[in-house]
């Protein structure tokens, strides 16, 4: 009974708790790994973990569990470091203007504020929980609640924003007839999108060395932006260009499943995958005018596959592939092209006798929120992770090291301002001490420091530099 009553505790804590989790050490913007021993292997092991948190990388690994009952309580403080730089001053207007001082807008540019910004809500304490129960000796079910982050951003200033633009006054000095953007900028600027999951899971023993293992999950996302006033003219035309920026915390939900293998090829050697598909969420609306596909934002697929040796009683190595699918999410995955963002392009004819317009139409122009609008531009992820663990007596001690390939290119680092998952190394230790029947786990993980550079795409003049790096403790016990 005792037992059950923290359960029960436990799970309304982390229900709620969980709500606010920003950021983890992240394979882009999934966790680099999940559980505590897990993490101590920098995300490896698919094909060996047997614990109660196994179900959230692999539904197959609950089914060797030989404990009747048994779930695992944790808490982590993760701390991640992100800046932006912009090197080089904004084009000035002496170099905009045209005949008669005229501002001629094939000239004019979106420079922004040169100099160093550090994104605040650099600690987040983050909640676990996990939970299994053997049904016979073949049968296992389970339950397991985690989260996804790292696009949380919250820079104290006025990222995007051009004081020369702003000192034109009411008017846009580019396009006659609209208000100028920079007016209605405020501060702070950054976003904050939150995933959090909740699987319940169904595993099989089939034979004595094999299972597989089934997990239906329900998805919970949550998003907010700030301060991309200046964007809002490039958004849908009608009613979206109002819902781009500061329409506080929206959330969304979806259904999905993850499905995996785990088994024993032969003494020693074992062999694990799972498969999560693309997880269709409902849309934020109140965003529509911002993220593709009229406020979409789906989870992408994801599959890892891995295996492990046990070289002798004391010593076991583990290495895994993960691949994440962001191409498969346009919100993620388009590109920004800064000249199909603006909405009226100059006149190459301007001035003419038969064609005085300063601006006309821009044929190309593909706005915010459109199915094939500007997104962060991330690439499809591949990450191999590489771990062991040493078996004492009362304790595992274990390592991990994982390498993915970079998501953000050089020409996307602008709108990445507010999402720098830049992280390509981890680096993890970890242990295990057993106390009978439990045992206390610990896990740290440095995501190593990584800078991206690339131009403004609005001023030539100017390069944008991301930098990120992250720490992040992880203690849990297992009952």
């Amino acid at each position: 009974m005792k037992k059950l009553n923290l359960l029960c505790a436990t799970v309304t804590f982390l229900l709620f708790a969980s709500i606010s989790i920003d950021t983890f050490a992240t394979d882009g913007y999934f966790s680099a790994g999940t559980g505590t021993r897990n993490k101590g292997f920098a995300g490896a092991g698919i094909s060996f973990l047997y614990n109660p948190f196994s179900a959230a990388n692999n539904p197959a690994g609950i089914g060797f569990m030989t404990k009747k009952f048994s779930f695992e309580v944790g808490v982590g403080l993760f701390n991640p470091n992100r800046q932006y730089t912009v090197i080089g001053d904004a084009t000035t207007p002496d170099k905009w203007f045209g005949p008669a001082g005229t501002v001629d807008p094939r000239y004019a540019r979106l420079g922004f504020a040169p100099g160093t910004v550090e994104s605040g809500s650099e600690y987040f304490v983050i909640p676990t929980l996990a939970f299994t129960f053997k049904l016979g000796e073949k049968n296992t079910i389970g339950l397991n609640i985690w989260g996804n982050g790292g696009m949380n951003t919250d820079y104290d200033t006025k990222t995007y924003y051009s004081e020369i633009i702003a000192g034109f006054g009411d008017m846009d000095p580019v396009t006659p007839g609209v208000q100028n953007p920079m007016l209605g900028v405020t501060a702070p600027t950054g976003v904050n999108i939150t995933q959090l999951f909740v699987s319940a899971t169904y595993a099989r023993v089939l034979g004595e060395n094999h299972s597989i293992g089934i997990s239906p999950i329900f998805a919970y996302q949550t998003f907010e932006a700030n301060g991309l006033e200046a964007f809002r003219d490039m958004g849908m035309a009608g009613a979206n260009g109002d819902y781009v920026t500061g329409k506080g915390s929206v959330s969304s939900t979806g259904f999905g499943f993850k499905i995996g293998y785990q088994g024993e090829l032969f003494d020693g050697f074992r062999l694990g995958a799972s498969v999560t598909p693309k997880i269709g969420t409902s849309k934020f609306d109140e965003y529509k005018g911002l993220f593709a596909e009229e406020g979409g934002f789906d989870i992408p697929l994801t599959w890892t596959a891995g295996i492990s040796y046990d070289f002798n009683e004391t010593f076991t190595l583990l290495f895994d592939v993960k691949q994440i699918l962001y191409s498969d999410v346009k919100s993620i995955a388009n590109p920004m092209v800064a000249s199909t963002m603006q909405p009226f392009i100059p006149n190459p004819n301007w001035g003419g006798p038969t064609d005085p317009a300063v601006m006309i139409p821009n044929e190309t122009f593909v706005p915010l929120g459109d199915e094939n609008g500007a997104g962060f531009g991330w690439d499809d992820m591949t990450i191999f992770k590489l771990g062991g663990e040493f078996h004492l007596e009362k304790w595992d001690l274990r390592f991990g090291f994982s390498h993915g390939t970079q998501p953000i290119g050089e020409d996307d680092v602008m709108f990445n301002i507010l999402a720098p998952g830049l992280i390509e190394n981890h680096i993890s230790l970890g242990f295990t001490r057993h106390l009978g029947d439990h045992a206390l786990h610990f896990a740290f993980t440095s995501a190593l420091n990584k800078s991206v550079e690339g131009p403004n795409p609005f001023d030539e003049n100017q390069r944008i530099k991301l930098e990120m790096n992250q720490l992040e403790f992880e203690l849990a016990f297992t009952f």
